[in-house]
């Protein structure tokens, strides 16, 4: 009778008396091979086999963990050829590889379906038509949302579900009307593709939405996504411009083409790829944003302490500017995302350590910073009166606020042993809702109560 918990227990009691492994890394590559059974058992593997598969995964990061397969799993191999199991995991990648052609070509293909009713892509003057702007998460995103629900093998009423926020959101927003001078309009075109991506969020994660687990997983696949997305894309670009280059230097001009095909099949081709590559390389042992976020962290710690030194010194306040308070709240989000970053790469067993300092410094910085922003909102309210701008900076503002004080206040709580570090990441995952709740609300809401103006 096939024991999972043992047989995995005597894989990493293997590792630990044949590697030069720390328990940290152990306990890391055991989270990994956990995640990938699951992954294969909610796929329609038994327990038995998707073990088998995942130790033969790890064995790729980890010579030792191939060496157990071989020596440690003979029973197994007894009811399992080595050969069926190879073509089996060939098979699954072949699959998902095949989802994203079809779906980089789907997605590129209706992108281009506008133009078969006279309505290109680029106006008289140029440049991109709203209507291309604001739809472009209904371009991409609903491919990315189906192919985790085809991974996932979701129930059809899931299906329905997620196609129907998606079909929903499409209608009310090409519904709306929009008057000069197109302020909610441009709140929608921004806080629209956040509300959609937590949306394809709740594919990604599947059955385990309601769990702190999964919706950790989720912050980290952003994480990873936003770091191979921009890496992908820049090689579209580099494809892009070296195409351009070589035709140009026999006289022919190929921007108009490339920009309309290239560009377009190259971007949703770019996207798909990207969430393909985070999704497959679940089993490295450490991602790739974490790290990213443990060495930027102490650098934006220490630009924002400076910042304030100088901003204090000198007297000057550049919160009182709109522009600059727009572009500060995305500082504040992606320092947010620093700090979860490396909350998400967190053994949760191992006692407080030097990153876990860094971060509540760097949590109390921004909630400096954020309290001065807020305070010049405020002044800007009761000044020159409300306008939908105003309004949206203000509550991302006070949600951006809460997130980081909630956080700092459980650090402080953690470091004085009152609680174990899962309370900071179920706090954080939770707080998921808050970001949902609200980009709803000005991308759907905000049209409406300011009259579409």
């Amino acid at each position: 009778m096939f024991d999972l918990e043992t047989e995995v227990h005597s894989w990493s009691d293997h590792l630990r008396a044949h590697g030069n492994l720390s328990d940290a890394d152990i306990h890391e590559l055991e989270n990994h091979l956990r995640d990938e059974i699951e992954d294969l058992i909610v796929a329609g593997l038994t327990p038995d086999e998707a073990f088998l598969i995942s130790v033969k995964r790890l064995g790729n990061v980890d010579a030792i963990s191939h060496e157990f397969a071989k020596v440690n799993t003979e029973s197994l191999w007894k009811h399992l050829l080595v050969d069926p199991i190879d073509s089996l995991a060939k098979q699954l990648n072949r699959r998902d590889i095949t989802l994203v052609v079809i779906f980089a070509l789907l997605a590129g293909t209706l992108f281009k379906i506008p133009e078969l009713f006279g309505f290109g892509l680029l106006d008289q003057d140029g440049e991109i038509k709203i209507f291309f702007i604001k739809n472009l998460s209904f371009f991409i995103l609903p491919f990315i949302a189906a192919f985790f629900l085809i991974k996932r093998k979701s129930e059809l009423k899931t299906w329905a579900t997620i196609l129907g926020i998606f079909i929903l959101a499409a209608v009310i927003i090409n519904v709306y009307p929009s008057f000069d001078p197109h302020h909610t309009e441009v709140l929608t075109i921004v806080h629209l593709p956040l509300f959609l991506w937590l949306v394809v969020g709740a594919t990604y994660i599947g059955r385990e939405w309601q769990g702190s687990k999964g919706r950790m997983n989720f912050i980290r696949f952003t994480g990873e996504a936003f770091i191979y997305g921009v890496l992908v894309m820049a090689g579209v670009m580099v494809l892009f411009l070296f195409t351009l280059v070589i035709f140009e230097a026999i006289q022919i001009d190929v921007q108009k083409f490339l920009a309309e095909y290239l560009l377009i099949y190259g971007g949703c081709a770019a996207a798909m790829i990207t969430v393909y590559l985070v999704e497959a390389k679940k089993s490295v042992v450490e991602n790739f944003a974490p790290i990213l976020a443990k060495i930027f962290s102490p650098l934006f710690l220490i630009i924002m302490v400076a910042f304030l030194i100088v901003m204090i010194i000198t007297g000057n306040s550049p919160f009182m500017e709109r522009n600059f308070l727009i572009g500060f709240d995305f500082m504040l989000a992606l320092v947010l995302g620093l700090v979860l970053y490396v909350i998400s790469a967190r053994d949760i067993r191992q006692p407080a350590n030097l990153f876990d300092y860094l971060n509540l410094a760097l949590i109390m910085a921004a909630l400096v910073i954020d309290g001065v922003a807020l305070s010049a909102i405020l002044f800007r309210l009761s000044a020159f009166g409300i306008t939908p701008n105003k309004l949206a900076a203000l509550g991302e503002n006070l949600a951006l606020l809460g997130n980081l004080a909630g956080l700092a206040w459980l650090y402080i709580g953690y470091f004085k042993k009152k609680f174990d570090f899962t309370k900071i990441i179920k706090w954080q995952t939770d707080y998921l809702y808050v970001y949902f709740i609200w980009t709803a609300i000005v991308a759907f809401i905000f049209p409406i109560v300011f009259r579409f103006n």
